[in-house]
């Protein structure tokens, strides 16, 4: 369970005199937190120039097809959850999926409906001006889309082939959905923009990039111009093998012991104190072995984690027996049956738990989490013994120690 933490500031209110306006209200500072880091900054250049040849092409397909001037530039590039990247979408757009036999993840095209209305104006004969901003679409109208659509994703399949992938299929489409594209809400995933005009409309056509997608790649992006290894078995593919080992990433707010049946007390409203303090920072794992310390707060408008110290020596996070829902739904059972009082509660008084929260955690490459300067993390998450039991936002006590304010349970 996860749960959403740091509100934004109000507006024409730094981020920092939002913090100290939170701390005179009551000693709690709102922090916020980060999106993910996966896509290296030289894989980001390598799609970047895919997706300028995509838009070259894209806009003399169009220009030619529509008879019409059409101008198709490459305009932000940027990487989030898939949930905040579906969530920056265009509310009226044409989702439609974009697919390959090669990709584990299916990509997530958005075309903005007044661009999909002038399109179709101009192949029935008419001029993109006299095109309507919304109106009712009929069969005629989707059938020609489709056809519309399969061109653009012919267009993108033949940049997308020079990154080492196969050829891409248009998936299913739809107003207003996700076109059957289901992808896990903290995915990694690179959202980028292209910007049309035509007849001096401008409107938006956008395309997610999950991991998913571009991971089966990275090896043919990152080794292209290199020479290739003479010997596969030796120590620079065995490096390479290694290095692509996927790895839980965590990062930890802090922890606390206690007995199961005062765990199982929580309710939304409740004020969970931490042992850590706000100052120790967070701690950045690897699977059990610490990466190192960082700080949780803002890098412009988006949540993020820094480290600011790995040179610590290492330490590993205690573990526990892992507590799964069906015995969690016992001891709650329990619980209620004994709610008068009785023997019963010793039992739960005797078992004790580990709580922890964390800011977020995701599963990358050895090589990536090792060289990793910049925590990517979205969700904060409530842990028993690794079971997620309940969402809640992150606070600092007016003591200076982390704390969760929880906002719900887990069921």
């Amino acid at each position: 369970m996860a749960a959403r933490t740091a509100a934004e500031a109000e507006p024409g209110m730094s981020v920092a005199q939002s913090e100290e306006r939170d701390q005179a209200a009551g000693g709690v500072r709102r922090l916020d937190f980060s999106q993910p880091t996966k896509f290296t900054t030289e894989l980001r250049r390598r799609i970047a120039r895919t997706l300028e040849a995509f838009s070259e092409s894209l806009e003399t397909l169009l220009s030619a097809d529509l008879k019409a001037e059409v101008d198709v530039s490459l305009g932000e590039i940027s990487q989030h959850t898939w949930a905040a990247a579906k969530a920056q979408l265009p509310a009226d757009a044409i989702a439609v999926g974009v697919h390959a036999e090669s990709i584990e993840r299916p990509m997530l095209m958005s075309v903005e409906l007044p661009l999909m209305l002038q399109t179709l104006e101009c192949l029935l004969g008419g001029e993109p001006a006299h095109a309507l901003t919304e109106r009712h679409l009929t069969e005629v109208d989707w059938v020609l889309m489709r056809g519309v659509l399969d061109s653009v994703v012919q267009q993108l399949t033949i940049p997308w082939e020079d990154l080492g992938g196969t050829r891409l299929e248009r998936g299913e489409l739809d107003l207003e959905g996700d076109a059957g594209v289901l992808t896990p809400i903290g995915e990694p995933t690179l959202s980028a923009r292209l910007e049309v005009s035509l007849d001096e409309l401008s409107s938006t056509v956008s395309l997610l990039i999950p991991w998913g997608a571009i991971e089966p790649l990275t090896e043919t992006i990152r080794g292209a111009g290199g020479e290739p290894s003479s010997d596969p078995r030796g120590a620079d593919a065995l490096r390479r093998s290694v290095a692509g080992a996927q790895v839980l990433l965590r990062a930890e707010v802090g922890s606390l012991q206690m007995p199961i049946e005062r765990m199982l007390e929580l309710a939304p409203g409740s004020l969970l104190a931490l042992e850590q303090r706000q100052e120790d920072g967070v701690m950045v794992y690897a699977e059990g072995a610490s990466l190192g310390r960082g700080r949780p707060g803002r890098s412009g408008l988006r949540r993020a984690v820094k480290l600011y110290s790995t040179g610590e020596p290492k330490v590993r996070a205690d573990t526990y027996a892992k507590l799964g829902r069906s015995e969690l739904e016992r001891a709650r059972a329990h619980l209620d049956r004994i709610a008068e009082g009785g023997e019963g509660r010793e039992i739960l008084r005797s078992i004790f738990v580990r709580v922890w929260a964390e800011l977020g955690r995701t599963h990358l490459p050895l090589g990536a989490a090792l060289e990793l300067r910049q925590g990517a993390v979205v969700e904060l998450e409530l842990f028993a013994n690794g079971l997620c039991f309940a969402n809640g936002s992150l606070v600092v006590t007016p003591d200076g120690a982390w704390g969760v304010q929880i906002s719900a349970l887990v069921e």
